[in-house]
């Protein structure tokens, strides 16, 4: 391969494509390189768009990153804006592009081609009225133009979200904070469904608390002037304006037509993002990349489009790195995100409970604790709730899930665990890094620490446990649980249990519990339960090196309410009281 790389050109302005001119640029300093962008900005920050609509972002101006003009000037890059690739012919190496404004068609030789074409919001099939004036997508930044004109003209009052992910959630809450009736239509069961549902309830209860209107299990049939009407239940709401979030789906017919191989999901790539022509890279969310937990596994899902901002910019990077005779890989990736709604956040990183029931079964197992998120005795400590999955023959990490407060760092915890993964590394690894600790800041263990112990004990068979999900559905666990089957027991004090338990169980606090063992039944398995899981666990090991046959409830009584099983768990709960 020549380390001196010719005519470049590189379809698509945005995140990869601008990190891979900018990358060549950086290494080869006289090849000429040519960037086409379809619309009429490059390098903009479409991730903040959502934010722009309530003015939290008060400019789009702020979400220039660059402009053509700045990276001609520091690049030295021939960036052609409002014009797009229309085609691709291989065995000339060239391609021809359409200007959008005058509709003038030329054609461009390449010796390299980079494809970045990012991928398109879709539109579900068979709604009627999908089409209207007033349905709109929100993916550029014409889209929030046009968003914020059509709000203003027609007086707007009332929104239908359709899709309970990122883009429609970050939307709800903009729409909201402008003081419109938004509802949000989820197909699922639950919002952010890659995320297990206990895990964003929380946000669920939040979107409900600020006057979001949720609703999951539904889709939408059709779409009037003035509401939308949804399946199964016929219901009509009222929707003066329609935001389509119901995912996106990579752009693939110029490659397809141009021969190139592709996926279930996107362009098909090697490692070092080259298409089936090595004289073509595509980059971005158009592409399909290996996720790196699902390595050696015959999965439909092991190399899938992923459309997240940093994978896509490292992609860009590689390829040029390539192109100019680096030997540098692509590794793959794991899925990291995080997001936040009104005072609430969640972050996933790796795969969830229900992900892994389906792709190994029995043999893996979680662990929900409640730690604070700095010292308790620091002011403006509060709790979050992290949720971690592993392995149960080797205790690998497979995954993790926060959520909690907007600022109580969701972030730093699931970026940790996102580097465990990354490494390889089991949960008992998790229970000896060492991670900074000041009382504003943290806690001397560490809310990663402090899952890592949990997840340890299990794997060491140190304390079995069972989790409010157990009782809710069937899990690859095994068969659906009853509670009549246990015998109940909350080591809580009696003001907690006063203020809200279980139906049916029996409250001897921990304190009391070695004096008390003659009123536990051992004809009968016990499950030990407290507030967050710390007391539950202790009552757990009394019963047991006792004869007792007992297990302990993963995440506590908090983990009932705070994970929506009041509602699905029965006996259930009297009433929450959080501490």
């Amino acid at each position: 391969m020549s380390t001196t790389p010719k005519r470049i050109i590189i379809a698509g302005g945005v995140a990869g494509g601008m990190s891979c001119a900018t990358r060549l640029r950086r290494l080869s300093e006289h090849t000429p390189i040519t960037v086409l962008e379809r619309g009429p900005y490059i390098s903009y920050a479409n991730c903040g768009i959502p934010y722009a609509l309530s003015g939290v972002i008060p400019t789009d101006d702020a979400l220039h990153v660059q402009t053509p003009e700045k990276i001609t000037s520091w690049f030295n890059v021939d960036v052609k804006i409002n014009t797009e690739l229309v085609s691709i012919d291989r065995q000339n190496k060239t391609v021809l592009v359409n200007d959008r404004i005058s509709g003038q068609k030329d054609i461009m030789p390449y010796d390299k081609l980079v494809l970045a074409l990012g991928a398109e919001p879709i539109t579900p099939k068979g709604i009627e009225g999908g089409d209207g004036n007033q349905v709109f997508h929100l993916t550029t930044l014409g889209d929030l133009d046009s968003i914020k004109e059509h709000i203003k003209t027609h007086s707007v009052k009332t929104v239908a979200v359709i899709g309970g992910a990122f883009i429609g959630l970050e939307a709800a809450e903009n729409l909201r904070l402008l003081g419109l009736e938004v509802t949000v239509i989820e197909r699922l069961s639950h919002i952010f469904p890659p995320a297990d549902a206990d895990m964003v309830y929380p946000l669920e209860k939040e979107l409900n608390a600020h006057g979001v209107n949720l609703i999951t299990n539904a889709t939408v049939t059709k779409i009037l002037p003035q509401e939308v009407e949804l399946a199964p239940s016929g219901q009509q709401i009222p929707a003066e304006l329609v935001i389509m979030a119901a995912g996106v789906r990579a752009r693939l017919s110029i490659p397809q037509a141009a021969g190139l191989k592709t996926g279930k999901t996107g362009l098909t790539v090697n490692e070092h993002m080259q298409t089936s022509d090595p004289n073509i890279y595509a980059v971005g969310d158009m592409v399909e990349t290996p996720n790196l937990l699902l390595l050696g596994l015959d999965h439909p899902d092991k190399n899938k489009m992923l459309a997240l901002a940093g994978p896509a910019n490292r992609q860009g990077r590689l390829a040029a790195d390539h192109i100019c005779g680096k030997e540098t890989k692509y590794r793959g990736n794991i899925g990291t995100w995080v997001c936040k709604v009104f005072g609430k956040a969640v972050g996933m990183t790796g795969l969830s409970a229900h992900q892994l029931d389906e792709i190994i079964g029995s043999n893996h197992d979680w662990v929900t604790v409640h730690p604070v998120n700095h010292a308790g005795y620091y002011p403006g400590s509060c709790r979050l709730t992290v949720k971690i999955h592993f392995d149960l023959k080797n205790g690998k990490l497979l995954g993790g899930q926060v959520t909690g407060p907007e600022n109580a760092g969701v972030d730093k915890q699931t970026d940790v665990l996102a580097v465990a993964l990354t490494a390889g590394m089991t949960v008992e690894d998790l229970e000896h890094l060492e991670l900074a600790y000041a009382p504003p800041f943290g806690s001397a263990k560490d809310a990663v620490n402090m899952a890592g112990f949990v997840a340890g004990n299990v794997l060491r068979g140190d304390v079995e446990i069972v989790h409010a999900a157990d009782f809710a559905f069937e899990t690859s666990k095994g068969r659906r649980k009853s509670l009549e089957d246990y015998f109940l027991l909350d080591v809580r004090s009696p003001k907690e249990f006063t203020s809200g338990h279980i139906d049916g169980a029996v409250n001897i606090p921990l304190g009391d519990l070695r004096k008390r063992l003659d009123e536990v039944p051992k004809d009968k398995p016990i499950i030990s339960y407290c507030q967050v899981g710390y007391r539950g666990y202790l009552g757990y090991r009394i019963l047991k090196q006792d004869g007792y046959d007992a297990v302990n409830l993963d995440g506590g009584y908090r983990a009932v309410f705070e994970g929506g099983f009041d509602d699905g768990l029965k006996p259930v709960v009297k009433r929450w009281a959080p501490n």
